[in-house]
């Protein structure tokens, strides 16, 4: 047989035309009939064409890349079939009946159609018989009743990972749910909300990682690899579809191992580089090994690779050890989301509790932000259960103990940010046990009495709190190995009747904060790798596009809750005569020194940010006016008592600052900004070192610029 590579491109359309073209004046004039060296020539080159494109097609996981492409091979398989009829006699036709569903099952309905209207066309031309009529309508009623019949069968056949929900290779086989609603190509919703999560974290590595291209292999049933999908500069180079088994090279490495490869001088051959179908001149490459949540008693090592995320670059030495990290932790966040999905899927609930929890999860999942994430925690818990307390709080640290990050009610903006101790308190005792707690009176109770601590159990009135449900957050969810895991945090549920929560409440408490702790451990996770991307390298603190985002998210809570913010825009002064006198140097310096006054000077929930150059914002979440100036008298103070030397000087840094509170001076991110600007302006004006509030500005000098 002819082995040619056949030309791309519009050139290689071109050839296929004249190709078709010159076969069907060779069958209409017999010259398959009785064959020479011309009709040899031309059987042998369909022949090539056929089984070239045939092995592009699958090679590309049985996708052709348009209607085009596969068009062009169902009229060059189709005329190959019309030569066997020339050469062989006609009694080969009936074989049209099986070919025709075949051609539609793989290149769809326009395929069918047309390799069914040359089929016809060269049999009513060519071979006209009594019993022609007969054997059109049998062949279209094959192309239709079995064509249906086989493309309502293609998950069956089809052996390529999510390609359909009921594929038995794919690594999350019987996960799916049989009765999951489908769309319009037969594809289980969930499953293509799966694909989109796990590409959406293949392009944030991409995005934080300098790289040429982020591939993700994934383990079938059989253990073969099979490339799930790949984000890179030269699409057209991804040998998409394969599958493999990694016997040798970086990645076998990697499965043998059980750990990160990374490699720093490429060795560019082809069972190293095996996911390029052409040479790639890759010098760095970061291979890390996926493995599923670890079952009980089972450690990492013995664990089973499940999927393989490797990152390459063009350029050598490229990954150093954040890059490492980033790629770990993008690792761990596509497992979760595996995870994630499998837990879903196995989930059985009421009807009524089944359309709750689905909405919950949609939106939980849709959101990389903590404070959206909690807030929707929140609500989800006051519409599920009858209670008259919610609250969740976080673990800080095993040695300074958890964080009130949410309560509802009137007192929420005092106490929120607060600190909890473990301490002889009921939050400590959760964590410590991990195991949840639930009481239906705590008035009898003669230890353990308090939840949060004595003055936050007084701030929040808890005395009334008869009835009480403290379930944990766990950094890892099994159902099996929740004493194992760490806790993270916990959700609290209280009544003010001794009306102790029924097991049925429990129980979906445990759901609803399994499915909530995957969310909130995935997004720890990639605040990780976010943090390495909008943090300010001299000063620790969040860049400018952070802060307006942070800024858009804390007046659309504080509207949510009917609560106001405030806004600080700080200026260091003389900065410039800084850099003048004593270098550039000091000036950083000088810097660094505000940025770390203020972040020990914040809450915990206040965002801080350099603002641009020797200005940096604050806002201050649930904080009115009294409250913003406090804030900032004591940065203002604070940096004052760290003097800083610079050739032998000692140098008393000072701050103006400009403050706006939201709603009173504004309802919009801009307009807000705008006033504080114009306080800091004043600040400014009237000698530096002060701190403006846009409110103290009188009417006339507002009327001046």
């Amino acid at each position: 047989m002819i082995n040619m590579k056949l030309p791309g491109g519009m050139s290689g359309k071109v050839f296929t035309l004249l190709l078709s073209v010159l076969t069907l004046v060779l069958i209409y004039r017999g010259g398959f009939a009785s064959l020479n060296v011309f009709s040899i020539l031309v059987f042998l080159i369909v022949v090539s064409a056929v089984s070239y494109k045939t092995y592009l097609y699958i090679k590309n996981g049985m996708r052709s890349d348009s209607l085009f492409q596969k068009l062009e091979l169902t009229l060059l398989i189709t005329l190959l079939f019309e030569i066997f009829l020339e050469v062989f006699g006609n009694g080969l036709f009936p074989l049209a009946y099986i070919i025709l569903p075949v051609v539609t099952l793989y290149f769809g309905w326009i395929g069918g159609g047309l390799s069914l209207a040359i089929i016809s066309m060269l049999q009513i031309t060519r071979y006209p018989s009594s019993q022609l009529l007969y054997e059109i309508f049998f062949l279209i009623m094959s192309a239709v009743l079995l064509g249906l019949l086989v493309k309502g069968r293609k998950g069956g056949l089809s052996s390529f990972i999510f390609n359909q929900s009921g594929d038995s290779s794919s690594p999350l086989s019987g996960l799916i749910s049989a009765d999951a609603y489908k769309d319009e190509q037969n594809e289980a919703v969930n499953v293509k909300q799966l694909k989109a999560e796990i590409m959406d974290s293949m392009k944030i590595l991409g995005e934080l990682v300098p790289n040429h291209s982020v591939v993700l292999y994934l383990k079938m049933d059989d253990g073969m690899f099979l490339l799930s999908d790949a984000v890179s500069k030269t699409e057209d180079y991804i040998d998409r579809g394969q599958r493999l088994n990694f016997r040798g090279g970086y990645m076998g490495w990697v499965l043998k191992t059980k750990t990160q490869a990374h490699i720093t001088n490429v060795k560019n051959i082809r069972k190293n580089l095996i996911y390029y179908t052409r040479d790639v001149a890759i010098k760095s490459l970061l291979a890390t090994p996926l493995f599923m949540k670890p079952e009980k008693n089972l450690t990492e090592g013995d664990q089973e690779i499940f999927g393989l995320l490797v990152v390459d670059s063009l350029n050598p030495n490229t990954f150093g050890e954040k890059e490492k990290l980033i790629v770990s932790l993008i690792s761990e966040r596509i497992v979760e989301i595996i995870d994630r999905f499998q837990l879903s899927e196995k989930v059985k609930l009421s009807s009524k509790e089944l359309n709750s929890y689905y909405d919950f999860t949609q939106k939980l999942h849709s959101t990389q932000n903590a404070d959206v994430i909690m807030d929707h925690i929140m609500e989800t818990m006051e519409g599920l259960f009858e209670a008259d307390f919610f609250g969740l709080t976080i673990l800080e640290s095993e040695e300074q103990g958890s964080v009130l990050r949410r309560v509802n009610g009137e007192s929420r903006q005092h106490v929120e940010g607060s600190d909890i101790p473990h301490y002889n308190t009921l939050i400590g005792l959760v964590d410590d046990s991990g195991k949840y707690f639930h009481s239906d009176d705590l008035s009898s109770r003669s230890k353990f009495r308090t939840i949060f601590g004595k003055e936050v159990d007084f701030a929040l009135g808890m005395k009334n709190i008869k009835s009480i449900l403290i379930y944990p957050l766990f950094e890892n969810t099994s159902e099996h190995t929740d004493t194992e895991n760490k806790v993270i945090g916990c959700v609290i549920l209280g009544r003010k009747s001794k009306a102790p929560f029924s097991n049925g409440e429990i129980s979906l408490a445990k759901i609803i904060c399994s499915e909530a702790s995957k969310s909130i451990s995935a997004t720890f996770n990639y605040l990780m790798v976010k943090e390495l991307a909008i943090k300010d390298g001299l000063t620790g603190l969040y860049n400018h596009r952070h802060f307006q985002e942070m800024l858009t998210y804390t007046i659309a809570h504080s509207e949510r809750y009917s609560s106001q913010a405030s806004l600080l825009i700080i200026d260091l002064d003389d900065l410039k005569s800084i850099n003048d006198n004593y270098g550039h140097r000091a000036g950083d310096s000088a810097l660094s020194s505000v940025g770390t006054v203020i972040s020990q000077t914040l809450r915990k929930v206040d965002i801080s940010a350099r603002y641009g150059g020797d200005e940096f914002a604050v806002v201050l979440p649930d904080t009115d006016k009294r409250g913003s100036l406090i804030v900032a008298e004591k940065i203002r103070s604070s940096l004052k008592k760290i003097p800083l030397k610079f050739k032998g000087d000692e140098l008393v840094l000072t701050l103006s600052v400009g403050i706006a509170t939201y709603p009173d001076n504004g309802s919009e991110r801009e307009e807000l900004i705008e006033k504080a600007d114009r306080a800091l302006y004043e600040s400014k004006n009237e000698g530096k070192d002060k701190i403006t509030h846009f409110e103290d500005i009188s009417l006339e000098e507002l009327g001046t610029s």
